[in-house]
């Protein structure tokens, strides 16, 4: 019975693993984020060894994150970029339509339904990274991809959207739960972003099987 306590193959610690692999690949998200601009290369790395390490079986979580985060540098940055300017000018719309509402029904009225809306492009954007990461794509291939994505799969970019901006509330009333609340978003956002991702992973998978590049559109 020890031996079965103790073997590494046992499910109590595998569970354990798991879990101490989402506290690591948070710390390393976190780390790897504070540049800002590399935000999008730190995400697709850190839903890409997800997927990998904590929903599948692979044990090589460090390895995979770094070797995602180096592989999708550039585009990611770049992506991060075009993604922090768009949502800045989203923003200052929002604070100028707060101030609206604040002084009429008919502004908060549109206040409201402004920030009911928000939730697409928020959508749109928790797409990038995991699409970078699962494919190969220029910085304006990745942009459209995943808007005709979001538009296509409407009710899965609302889903992620709420659960991005839930972790986004959680934060503000209990900073602690950063240590594990990004590795936990990503794999909630695998739960729906997988079922979209799998026939192009399939076709993607077909076409390199039979000689074809690595560059895959959506």
């Amino acid at each position: 019975m020890a031996g079965g306590i103790f073997n590494p193959e046992n499910d109590i610690w595998r569970l354990l693993g798991k879990l101490t692999d989402l506290i690591i690949l948070s710390v390393f998200w976190l780390v790897c984020s504070l540049p800002v601009f590399t935000l999008g290369p730190a995400t697709a790395a850190l839903y890409h060894t997800v997927v990998r390490c904590i929903r599948g079986d692979d044990r090589s979580s460090w390895s995979l994150f770094f070797r995602t985060f180096r592989d999708n540098f550039k585009v990611g940055a770049l992506a991060t970029l075009a993604v922090l300017a768009a949502g800045g000018l989203l923003l200052l719309l929002h604070g100028l339509l707060y101030q609206l509402g604040s002084a009429s029904r008919a502004g908060f009225v549109l206040y409201m339904g402004y920030t009911f809306l928000l939730l697409l492009p928020l959508g749109m954007a928790c797409f990038l990274f995991p699409v970078l990461s699962r494919f190969t794509f220029g910085v304006a291939g990745l942009l459209s991809s995943c808007v005709r994505l979001a538009m296509a799969h409407l009710p899965s970019t609302l889903a992620v959207a709420v659960i991005f901006y839930l972790a986004q509330t959680v934060f503000l009333y209990l900073p602690v739960t950063m240590a594990v609340l990004p590795a936990v978003t990503a794999l909630l956002h695998s739960l729906f972003l997988e079922r979209i991702f799998a026939p192009y992973v399939r076709a993607q998978a077909g076409t390199e099987g039979n000689g074809g590049g690595e560059d895959q559109g959506l």
